[in-house]
């Protein structure tokens, strides 16, 4: 009985829901235990190394600014002839002119202006100087050459193969109130030769450093730490506290951080484990390092494994409930409908209302009762469509033979008339058999615009002698090429009926209407029909684009001017259609614009 069981799909559905469930959630349980220390560690770490590079990023991109500059004025020819003349050349003010001029201007125009205190250049002999500080700094009343060259790391400094902070952080000796700064000291040599000539001398605002990771401090409530040379400092919430520093750390090794000289050190204290990651600066001997809690990583841990093992409960439970209740509302359900489908399989379309429950099953259930419903009814429906295909197909023939009908009879009128000498007849009765014609034959809905002008001027020919030669058309065709350009059939008539019947007659005038064919600016065709009629407000150009203006009309009553621009619209595009200009009493100009596409294919005759 028990292998049977499990031989069923709600046997099977249960085994495997079971099997799966406690796989997955001991295998989870398991990993998730051992790997969600190392990586809430690792999260961690990351972050606190993208936070570091940010605040990296912005003191180097300062430092990079001021080292720039220190090498400029090194380089420069107009620092460098001034440093080597002499006071007692002709040229000696211009050459002094403009060195200052151009210190000046590199000295305010430098990224990380606000953070160089002080900037000198002098000779070797220590006879003259620039000098340009910030208007926070004053100078002691010493000479500032002596004050440099008596400095205890001027030496060092100026004999360094580069530049170094590897002495720390000094203070400013030129101001009474000495600040807190790192000096930068390089020799400025001689175009030609390595001979030293002078001396640039570089003061860069400990607040270049600080400010970045104070800012940081106090936004996340977390110390960070700053190394420079031999001296660390702690900032914490806008306090820069100067600690030692410690030696004991062990470093982690970690492959997966973001730069390469990213350093993380353990450290214990107190019997509780301290991580750092420390990124260097481009400085040498300066970095910045930021702790990382592992306090809470226990609890936790703890936590997590905790949820975990409540959710393996729970899923088990659930695959117990599911197993009870697939048999009653899935298995049954679904041998019902199986039957129902087994019966409309065999020619028996009646309905089964046992099958139609309130549920996802019951929806199935009548959607295949109207099924077989439907079935049946398109046996019927078929039978009788067949016969409905038949009388379709004779009506069409009948519709085609009245266009015919009539073209034919227009045709003899024409003769009967010319026979006559009655010319105009002969002509109107010409010009409405080839509407007629173009209204059979016409099967395309794209033409020429040279098909669709012949159109419209066979319809103007009636309308000219029934307004006794009282209304003129005339074109301006810019280039004969457009003519060949695509155009929706019944475009241009519609326009010209309505500059007839609602512009021209109601003035009780003789009227005139130009057709003016071109290509804008942007290589699209437009043809501006514009009537001397007497023109339209706001209010009525809105209603005759929206189509609310039924208007009477002689041809094509279906047509209106909305539907024109409403077809235009749909089969080119949104950018394209009718737009209209108005004065009342003067004109009205109706534009269609159109894409430039050649008509390829034949004319209609």
């Amino acid at each position: 009985m028990k292998n049977r069981i499990f031989k069923t799909l709600k046997g099977k559905f249960f085994l495997i829901t079971i099997t799966l469930m406690l796989t997955f959630g001991i295998g989870a349980a398991t990993l998730s235990y051992f790997m969600f220390s190392d990586n809430l560690r690792s999260n961690s770490i990351h972050a606190a190394e993208t936070n570091l590079q940010f605040m990296c990023s912005e003191i180097n991109s300062n430092l990079d600014s001021i080292l720039e500059l220190s090498q400029w004025s090194r380089i420069n020819t107009e620092i460098v002839n001034y440093i080597s003349s002499g006071a007692d050349s002709p040229n000696y003010a211009a050459v002094t002119r403009r060195a200052t001029e151009r210190l000046t201007e590199e000295y305010i125009s430098n990224p990380a202006y606000q953070y160089i205190s002080r900037i000198i250049l002098t000779n070797s002999e220590g006879s003259k100087f620039l000098q340009k500080f910030s208007s926070a700094s004053y100078s002691v009343d010493r000479n500032v050459i002596d004050i440099i060259k008596e400095l205890p790391y001027f030496d060092k400094l100026i004999n360094a193969s580069d530049y170094t902070f590897m002495i720390g952080v000094q203070k400013d000796p030129f101001t009474r109130r000495p600040e807190e700064m790192l000096p930068i000291i390089r020799p400025v040599e001689s175009l030609y030769s390595s001979d030293t000539m002078g001396i640039s001398y570089i003061q860069i605002s400990f607040s270049m450093f600080t400010d970045p990771l104070a800012e940081y401090s106090l936004q996340e409530g977390t110390p960070v730490y700053l190394t420079i040379g031999e001296e660390s400092y702690r900032i914490e919430s806008g306090d820069i506290t100067a600690v030692s520093q410690r030696n004991d750390g062990k470093e982690v090794s970690r492959g997966d951080l973001v730069s390469a000289g990213t350093l993380v050190q353990e450290f214990c204290t107190d019997g509780k484990e301290e991580i750092y990651v420390n990124t260097p600066l481009q400085a040498e001997g300066c970095y910045i390092s930021m702790p990382i809690s592992t306090a809470s990583q226990g609890y936790s841990s703890l936590g997590y494994f905790s949820i975990l093992i409540t959710i393996l409960i729970f899923i088990t439970v659930i695959g117990f409930l599911m197993f009870r209740l697939l048999g009653h509302n899935v298995t049954r359900p679904v041998a019902m409908i199986k039957r129902q489908i087994d019966s409309i399989a065999q020619g028996d379309f009646s309905q089964d209302p046992t099958i139609e429950w309130d549920n996802e099953l019951g929806e199935i259930g009548r959607n295949i009762n109207r099924l077989a419903t439907d079935i049946s009814d398109l046996i019927e429906q078929r039978v009788e469509g067949e016969k409905q295909k038949k009388d379709l197909e004779y009506q069409v023939l009948q519709s085609q033979i009245n266009p015919h009908f009539l073209y034919n009879t227009l045709n003899s009128i024409k003769w009967m008339a010319t026979a006559q000498h009655a010319d105009g007849i002969a002509e109107m009765a010409t010009a409405l058999a080839h509407l007629m014609k173009s209204i059979a034959k016409g099967t395309t809905t794209i033409v020429s615009i040279k098909n669709e002008i012949r159109l419209l001027d066979d319809y103007f020919t009636i309308q000219k002698y029934r307004y006794g030669g009282a209304i003129r058309m005339r074109y301006q065709i810019d280039d004969p090429a457009l003519l060949e350009n695509q155009i929706l059939r019944f475009t241009l008539q519609p326009i010209v009926e309505n500059a007839i019947f609602h512009g021209i007659e109601p003035k009780g005038q003789s009227g005139q209407i130009d057709i003016h064919i071109w290509q804008t600016e942007e290589g699209d065709v437009q043809i501006d029909i514009t009537d001397n009629g007497v023109g339209m407000d706001e209010d009525t150009i809105r209603s005759v684009l929206s189509g609310e203006t039924s208007g009477r009309s002689s041809f094509f009553r279906q047509i209106g001017i909305g539907s024109v621009d409403k077809r235009i619209r749909h089969t080119f595009g949104e950018k394209y259609g009718l737009h209209i200009r108005s004065e009342s009493g003067k004109y009205t100009c109706m534009s269609i614009l159109l894409p430039k596409r050649k008509f390829d294919l034949p004319d209609i005759h």
